[in-house]
């Protein structure tokens, strides 16, 4: 049952003869959200915009200068069906509608108090723009004119047309960009971050957002907006075009207005595929280094920013629009804290900003992804920075962790201790929040959590004989098969060389021809038959020699093991020179995980660690227990393998500037060889094993305090070697 109201108010009678009337600058909007009709008033000075149910549209249809608040009142309660509207309700209405400047009492304004109240607004713009310099916003004209002018020329392409040429680039685009994705991604952080690059994103970026707002102009006036406002803003001092599109706000379709809002990234896709091309078929150079900044601002930084609606802007107006909940952000985040107040703190009259079905759902998901994502982007941003620029990258995780982390914490404390809401029941509310925030301390401070480092590695064989070609020439033949067990002396492969057997052709008739001519020869002349037999005795020997070459292009296996063939896709009919790898012979009785750790985790793999298990990738619900052989003294930038780069399915960035016989990592690694207890019947060469190195239990608190000062050792250790 609800609980009971006072429909009447202590201090009406001060108000209920007050005859307000709307302004002539207001206009009202019917929408319709998630099936509930809502009317909203736009305010055409200011741009501001107000959402009403339609029970307030109807009191505020009365409030034309001729009904006082308490005829609109007695009128409301009486006639009009509005379900429990008290004085307070009503009064509270008039004040926001005063306070928002839609409302004026008996007096009609005059011009002076109109130009009054325009330079108010602008006043107070102004100063805020002041106060947050980082985002400060000069209007520089009203662009209306130019583009009801220019409109004519780009209306087409919000047709089928349009969107024809739209998919047509960015399709394209896409499937360049899947053929070049090694190029574009290589070493894709220094790139960006050098001194070079970023003169020309400095140039680029104004630009595309030049086009971007234009997008978002024209899309307003096709549907018959106005947009009276264009300037720019200086977002963390770079000057950035900006225009005023709120008039869009008024459009009743909501598909209208998410294409208003979808304008600009639409815009910058479309520009980021054009560069897509110019970048695939341009030689190095200066063009195609500004083709590449415009992919990265108007494609990569667009998904990750400007087109993710977790983040507030296009694409979380997109996303608003389309599910039909307005301010979606400000209302999931106020419904988490409804949430707490009335079921962690007792409060008996909080609101809750619910008004319409399956909203509590999209309130709580969107609260907590976007919170989790905005911490995810702020580190990744923050971590990209400080490799280039540390001293900026610390100043920007000092001043995110205030922001998202201490300043919340520190207005939750003034809201408990403070808020008259909390008035009756503030002992149960300091007490709960003391507790979350003690259980929050302890868990970080005190509770030990299992430690553990994660890391890849590679299974190679305890032994192996590698089947060198002895002789150039063809495989001819392929005797064995991938993974078939043979013994010493096994034939493995044979080699053909036509130039090798013709020669041995030769040698046999050279042999016959020297025999027929000693048997020709008079046997009274010693002396010829002497030479003759020299002749052949030198004939015989270089006979030898070829069969011999000939015996050695059957490649044999030295050792008792399993046959692996690093290239038996195509091992067949391929030419393979003197002293190439045909095949391995291997023996997995014992085999070797050969492991490569980051050197962040090295010191404390190498000191604290106090259980070893291995997966492989064949059969990774098996869990092998190891132990450790030896480990490489140092740290080195030469992988075992690709296998263990970003190329192979690992976690090392090669180095592109090595030499192509060389596997190099960008950073340092530690090399270990572990053994795998027991007969795990491994037989795979190159497998992926996934290795966890357990450092015991400890507490969250001493892994931050570790991590941070491992960053700074590193960072004032590059320092020292520079000088």
């Amino acid at each position: 049952m609800s609980a009971k109201r006072n429909w009447t108010s202590a201090s009406w009678y001060r108000v209920s003869e007050f005859r307000p009337r709307l302004r002539g600058h207001a206009r009202i909007h019917r929408h319709l959200y998630r099936g509930t009709v809502w009317h909203v008033l736009q305010d055409r000075i200011s741009g501001r915009f107000h959402r009403f149910r339609p029970e307030a549209y109807r009191l505020i249809a009365m409030m034309d200068g001729a009904h006082t608040l308490e005829e609109i009142w007695e009128e409301a309660v009486a006639n009009l069906d509005i379900d429990a509207v008290t004085q307070d309700e009503l009064v509270r209405l008039v004040g926001q509608l005063y306070s928002a400047d839609v409302l004026t009492g008996d007096i009609p304004p005059d011009i002076i108090e109109l130009s009054d109240r325009g330079r108010r607004t602008r006043r107070t713009k102004l100063v805020k723009s002041l106060i947050n310099p980082l985002a400060l916003r000069i209007p520089v004209f009203d662009p209306d004119g130019f583009l009801n002018a220019t409109m004519p020329i780009f209306r087409p392409l919000f047709t089928w047309f349009g969107w024809l040429i739209f998919f047509g680039v960015t399709i394209y685009a896409l499937v360049l960009a899947v053929l070049n994705f090694g190029p574009l991604t290589a070493n894709v952080a220094d790139r960006v971050l050098s001194a070079e690059n970023l003169v020309l994103l400095l140039i680029a970026y104004p630009v595309i957002k030049a086009f971007h707002e234009l997008g978002h102009s024209y899309a307003i006036k096709r549907w018959g907006g106005e947009v009276h406002e264009i300037g720019i803003m200086f977002l963390v001092f770079m000057p950035v075009p900006y225009v005023d599109a709120s008039d869009s706000i008024a459009f009743q379709n909501k598909w209208q207005r998410a294409l208003v809002a979808a304008a600009g990234i639409l815009v910058e896709m479309f520009l980021a595929g054009l560069a897509m091309i110019v970048w695939a078929g341009a030689e190095e150079g200066l063009i195609r280094a500004f083709a590449f900044n415009i992919m990265l601002i108007g494609g990569v930084s667009t998904l990750l920013f400007n087109g993710n609606p977790l983040l507030r802007f296009d694409g979380y107006y997109v996303l608003c629009d389309i599910i039909e909940i307005p301010n979606l952000g400000q209302r999931a985040n106020k419904y988490l804290a409804y949430l707490v107040q009335k079921y962690v703190f007792g409060t008996p009259y909080a609101e809750t900003p619910v008004t319409a079905r399956n909203e509590r759902a999209w309130f709580v998901s969107y609260a907590v992804a976007a919170y989790v994502y905005r911490l995810f982007i702020t580190a990744a941003i923050i971590g990209l920075v400080a490799t280039r620029f540390f001293v900026v990258g610390i100043a920007l995780a000092i001043w995110a962790l205030f922001l998202m982390l201490v300043l919340p914490l520190l207005k939750g404390i003034w809201f408990v201790f403070t808020s008259p809401s909390l008035r009756r029941t503030r002992g149960r509310a300091v007490l709960a929040a003391g507790t979350v925030v003690a259980g929050l301390a302890g868990l970080v401070l005190a509770v030990p959590v299992p430690h553990n480092t994660m890391a890849k590695g590679i299974i190679l064989p305890a032994s192996k004989s590698y089947a060198n070609a002895t002789a150039g020439g063809i495989v001819e033949e392929v005797f064995v098969s991938e993974g078939q067990n043979v013994t010493a002396g096994t034939p493995l492969v044979v080699l053909s060389d036509p130039l090798v057997h013709a020669r041995l052709l030769l040698a046999d008739a050279r042999i016959e021809e020297i025999e027929r001519r000693i048997a020709a020869e008079d046997l009274f002349d010693q002396t010829g038959v002497r030479i003759m037999e020299e002749e052949l005795k030198a004939a015989v020997a270089d006979r030898a020699l070829i069969a011999q070459r000939i015996g050695e292009m059957t490649v044999r296996a030295a050792v008792d093991g399993k046959v692996i063939l690093p290239v038996s896709a195509d091992l067949l009919g391929r030419f393979v020179q003197r002293g190439d790898l045909v095949a391995v012979v291997a023996q997995f009785r014992d085999p070797v995980v050969r492991v490569a750790v980051p050197e962040a985790q090295a010191d404390l793999v190498r000191s604290q660690t106090h259980a070893l298990d291995v997966r492989l990738s064949s059969d990774q619900d098996y869990i092998h227990s190891a132990s450790l052989l030896r480990t490489v003294p140092g740290l080195t930038r030469a992988l075992p393998s690709r296998a263990l780069s970003f190329e192979g399915g690992g976690l090392f960035a090669l180095d592109p500037a090595a030499p192509r016989d060389q596997i190099r990592t960008l950073e340092p690694v530690l090399l270990l060889d572990l053994a795998l207890d027991g007969q795990p019947g491994v037989s795979v060469y190159g497998e992926h094993a996934f290795v966890r190195f357990s450092h015991g239990k400890s507490p969250l608190a001493s892994r931050i305090y570790r991590a941070t000062t491992r960053v700074f050792l590193k960072y004032f250790a590059s320092l020292d070697a520079g000088v």
